[in-house]
């Protein structure tokens, strides 16, 4: 619906919403986007449970690596088939685009009450987490495919994807986000045991967190996506602040504001 409102508002129909008249159009769909899905990455690590992924780290670790690599090179070859004039690398670049699950497409199936009703709660969080992860964890695949176009020798193109997107983009994001979730969820609690800190700002702080975690790995070049999901998690890794905070469903407020207004977007641009 929200994708309709915007194509009637949007050049096609009636022209009242153009953003193609913007200089920078290209640049603010990157950036608009990259906020919105920031911010759902970080809620989805927020809303896991309770030491989830220290729980279930063998279902995280099927869905994102042997999963996730199945989906990527057969969604190459039916890209690769479709689109003739492009080798399989080049149809494995878009295929890395297109497999990781993005968190506000995986919330028709995990929220809202026909989902609490007919899908068991393990089913729903291990979805959350795979949508949250994936997203950064399409940039190996995404790499991988890269370097191995870019580079005249396949050993030169593996040292880079393994010292560059795994190591640098990876697992440096990974430990950017925990060190940050968890100093972040410190310092809240101690504002909050001291008073130092209102309502309103005490809700509105993830969503501030998040931001500042993007900008933060955007200015390093590593994985940002990534990073506020694991950032997520460790901020929420004791359930200290779903439980404060569940009652207030200022989250899932934001979150469908954010929504409706990316999708209407979307309509606008198309």
């Amino acid at each position: 619906v929200a994708v309709i409102v915007g194509i009637i508002a949007g050049p096609l129909v009636t022209n009242g919403f153009n953003p193609y008249s913007w200089e920078y159009h290209d640049e603010i769909t990157k950036q608009l986007t990259r906020c919105i899905i920031a911010i759902q990455v970080m809620a989805v690590g927020i809303e896991l449970p309770k030491h989830y992924l220290k729980k279930e780290w063998l279902t995280m670790a099927m869905l994102l690596i042997p999963v996730m690599m199945f989906m990527w090179l057969i969604s190459g070859l039916f890209i690769w088939g479709l689109i003739p004039p492009i080798n399989y690398l080049e149809a494995l670049v878009i295929s890395a685009c297109i497999c990781p699950t993005d968190p506000i497409l995986a919330n028709s199936v995990v929220k809202g009450r026909f989902a609490e009703k007919h899908v068991p709660t393990h089913i729903r969080n291990a979805l959350s987490a795979e949508s949250g992860a994936n997203d950064g964890m399409g940039f190996p695949f995404l790499f991988l495919a890269i370097f191995l176009i870019a580079e005249d020798s396949v050993g030169t193109a593996i040292g880079k994807w393994i010292y560059i997107t795994c190591l640098f983009q990876i697992a440096l994001s990974c430990v950017i986000g925990v060190i940050v979730g968890y100093v972040a969820r410190k310092v809240l609690q101690w504002s909050e045991r001291n008073h130092l800190i209102d309502k309103p700002s005490f809700l509105a702080f993830a969503i501030a967190l998040s931001l500042f975690l993007m900008s933060m790995t955007g200015f390093s070049g590593s994985d940002d996506l990534l990073a506020c999901f694991a950032a997520g998690n460790a901020f929420s890794w004791d359930d200290w602040f779903r439980h404060e905070t569940e009652e207030a469903h200022f989250q899932e407020v934001i979150d469908m504001m954010l929504n409706l207004a990316i999708f209407v977007y979307i309509g606008a641009i198309i």
